[in-house]
């Protein structure tokens, strides 16, 4: 899709695939890697990350950064774009899905906050749905 389209995706409606996985490796130079639906490393991704970790990044925060990275790979790979020929167009449909999609669900401990609700003490919200 040309980076000038006025095509409009229907983010809402797309079905982003949950494949692909962050791995944690033995390597204290490259922590952890992503790798993609057929299990080979994100080369792009992996060298990211290396910058990143020379440039004093902590492992949690590598580690984070791969996980923001697996979404984007999926959303690529749901929209048929290759990660070479993504866009503007791309990242504004991306932060688009991001608003619209919920997060998946995970376990929560019984007495937790429900999600997006606001602390009454701190008057800060918890992480919401999505």
């Amino acid at each position: 899709m040309p980076e000038h389209s006025t095509t409009v995706r229907d983010v809402a409606a797309l079905k982003v695939a949950r494949v692909g996985r962050v791995e944690k490796t033995d390597d204290p130079l490259r922590p952890f890697r992503l790798v993609d639906a057929d299990g080979t490393e994100v080369a792009a991704v992996s060298e990211f990350l290396h910058h990143m970790l020379a440039d004093d990044a902590s492992p949690t925060s590598l580690r984070s950064y791969a996980y923001e990275l697996l979404a984007w790979v999926r959303f690529l790979r749901a929209v048929d774009v290759p990660w070479h020929l993504a866009s503007r167009v791309e990242a504004r449909d991306f932060a688009l899905w991001l608003k619209t999609t919920k997060k998946p669900p995970r376990r929560r401990r019984p007495d937790a906050p429900a999600p997006g609700s606001v602390n009454p003490v701190t008057g800060k919200a918890t992480p919401g749905e999505n």
